[in-house]
């Protein structure tokens, strides 16, 4: 019965939310968020905190698409459309992908594990809550750092910054135990 009572809280949230969309009112907004947040509390007592996280989270992504059919429009057609860039395979382009490339796969991923692992060593979990807090918290932190370097001007700033982090965490990584 709860687990019915989460899945309407649900519907009215995504219509609370919807509402606020069209009307463009905060307190819609806000409101439609505290009945989120009560659907999931009853989502996780009805189902558990796994599964209702997981129902909280991904039922109104699911939901939300007929909303976004109702509310579709064509647009007419461009008077001016853009013409695409050529490719540009000049040697100073193709280095300096192959320089991002690597810098993104190789460089960041290894300071953003050493982030991870420096992070979750001083947590006060068992080794089985800092082993999952680093699965979900490395894609989430390496796709920030990724995001952060290739968005900025300065690249090599920004590794040197993230490199000097990234040491700062191995003196955590060598002498606290796990």
């Amino acid at each position: 019965m709860l687990s019915v009572a989460a899945g309407g809280l649900t519907l009215a949230a995504l219509g609370v939310i919807y509402k606020s969309w069209r009307a463009q009112a905060s307190t819609y907004l806000y409101l439609g968020l505290v009945v989120w947040l009560i659907s999931a509390v009853c989502w996780s007592y009805a189902q558990g905190w796994e599964f209702g996280v997981l129902y909280a989270l991904c039922i109104p992504s699911i939901l939300v698409w007929p909303f976004i059919a109702f509310n579709q429009t064509h647009l007419p057609q461009p008077k001016n459309v853009p013409q695409p860039r050529s490719f540009d395979f000049s040697r100073r382009t193709v280095l300096g992908n192959i320089a991002n490339y690597i810098v993104v796969l190789v460089v960041l991923l290894v300071v953003s594990v050493l982030l991870t692992l420096g992070l979750c060593a001083l947590l006060p979990f068992s080794i089985a809550g800092k082993l999952a807090t680093g699965i979900v918290l490395l894609p989430i932190l390496w796709g920030l750092i990724v995001y952060h370097y290739l968005a900025t001007a300065h690249k090599i700033k920004v590794v040197v910054a993230y490199a000097v982090l990234a040491a700062l965490c191995l003196p955590i990584l060598i002498f606290l135990p796990m």
